[in-house]
């Protein structure tokens, strides 16, 4: 299980409490409620599946993003001057290496940026003399490495939630991507409520973003 879907399981668990918290309030609308409904069991099935794993601490879970947030703002800094060298010695494969913009790193999974930049790192080192005059001595390089190697090291570094033994055709996965697909439908006639109960409909949003990014709607699962 990776990352993203953690995020999706720790949603899922808050809705979960908020749906129950709120049931009279939700009955307003009987086809919220009745799409509300559905959301308890398949969670029980979810939970049943994922077993006694525990979940990433709230603080590894934030450390692991100052992290990428640091790494991505360091980045340029050395992106620009590897361009440059590339630009200058007709290096083709390092001038692909290093043209990559802000969003293209932002949308990059953990596994992916901890990858590319390792290898822009290594470009780092092979033009380690080319670099000092563009203000970027070996002990600067090695401090812009240390930004890679601690969000490299928060890759992965957590226990994985889900158990993925077979389970007939209903793995963990399958389960949570069940559960998603539910809570969509939920989604919609949950909308009334902006105008039936402005400050329900608030703190529903608000417990289904729980684990998001920003980087698209929350708790959207992979292929959906």
């Amino acid at each position: 299980m990776n990352d993203r879907e953690e995020k999706q399981y720790a949603m899922t668990t808050v809705l979960v409490k908020f749906l129950d918290d709120n049931q009279t309030a939700i009955a307003v609308s009987e086809v919220a409620a009745a799409e509300a409904a559905d959301i308890a069991p398949a969670y029980s099935l979810l939970k049943e599946a994922v077993g006694n794993a525990p979940l990433s601490t709230t603080a590894g879970t934030q450390q692991a993003a100052d992290f990428r947030v640091e790494l991505l703002r360091i980045l340029p800094a050395l992106l620009g001057p590897l361009r440059s060298i590339a630009t200058k010695t007709n290096d083709t494969d390092l001038l692909a290496r290093a043209t990559l913009n802000s969003t293209q790193l932002r949308k990059m999974k953990p596994e992916e940026l901890r990858d590319v930049t390792a290898s822009l790192f290594k470009s780092a080192d092979a033009h380690a003399k080319a670099l000092v005059p563009y203000g970027l001595p070996a002990p600067v390089v090695a401090e812009l490495l240390g930004k890679q190697k601690a969000f490299a090291g928060t890759v992965r570094g957590t226990s994985s939630l889900i158990d993925q033994r077979s389970q007939g055709n209903n793995t963990a996965l399958d389960r949570l991507h069940d559960l998603l697909l539910q809570i969509y439908e939920l989604d919609k006639p949950m909308e009334v409520f902006r105008v039936l109960n402005p400050a329900l409909h608030s703190a529903y949003k608000k417990a289904r973003r729980v684990g998001s990014t920003g980087g698209g709607a929350a708790g959207k699962p992979v292929g959906v």
